[in-house]
């Protein structure tokens, strides 16, 4: 039983594919998608020795010859071109980046990304598009109070992308959906809390003031425009 955030990335993961999974923490991601016969083999990837034992551990013998386990930083382990998917999920944007620039003829030699940014994913968005690649789907999910972007990518030119775009992906907001109501509330009444604090400083922080209102102004649009159409494809 894989988390909401785990089985979006696995939705992600195309049927026959071979998969590394960077950073594979417990390997549940691969198991899972081994033994629902999505993929055809999996390379469980990670820095540090323990959470691959933990994999080692959570993979069923019938399933362990579809499974390698490698010890390494982020793409070092896997071969160019040995595989067509690559996971990259849970660490921050920057990190990520990080780790797709450390050999870009290796990072191209996948047919495909799925990145699950923790932190940063506007830099992530800016960083893809700067580097030749472009997003061919992307989803949100909550799980609790937090909510995940899911992006799957691959190279190509991508469009010039509008600010509210890059904090939230313009295939997020076309597919609508509880998580992005849910986030875009959020964010509104922190937003709102932001302000009520500027409001009580006085005119030395009006510039600020006004950075504020604009975001707040995009995302009520974009509240707006989601409301409108699901109104629209119920009636």
């Amino acid at each position: 039983m894989l988390t909401p955030r785990l089985e979006a990335i696995a939705e992600m993961v195309e049927q026959g594919a071979t998969l590394a999974d960077i950073g594979t923490d417990h390997g549940y991601l691969p198991v899972a998608l081994l033994n629902r016969g999505v993929i055809e083999s999996a390379i469980a990837a990670d820095v540090n020795e323990k959470p691959l034992e933990s994999a080692k551990r959570n993979t069923p013998e019938n399933l362990k010859e579809h499974m390698q386990f490698r010890l390494g930083n982020g793409l070092e382990p896997i071969l160019e071109g040995e595989v067509d998917q690559i996971v990259i999920a849970g660490m921050g944007g920057e990190l990520i980046g990080q780790i797709l620039s450390a050999d870009w003829k290796k990072t191209r030699s996948f047919a495909s990304l799925i990145l699950q940014p923790m932190v940063k994913v506007s830099y992530l968005r800016e960083f893809l598009k700067d580097n030749g690649f472009c997003i061919v789907d992307e989803t949100m999910v909550q799980e609790g109070n937090k909510f995940y972007q899911i992006m799957k990518v691959k190279h190509g030119q991508e469009q010039e992308l509008e600010p509210i775009h890059l904090e939230i992906g313009a295939g997020i907001i076309e597919k609508g959906g509880s998580a992005l109501d849910a986030f875009l509330a959020f964010r509104i009444s922190r937003i709102d809390r932001i302000l009520s604090q500027l409001d009580q400083c006085g005119k030395e922080k009006e510039q600020e003031r006004q950075m504020w209102k604009k975001k707040r102004q995009e995302l009520v649009e974009v509240k707006r425009n989601v409301g409108a159409r699901n109104h629209s494809n119920h009636q």
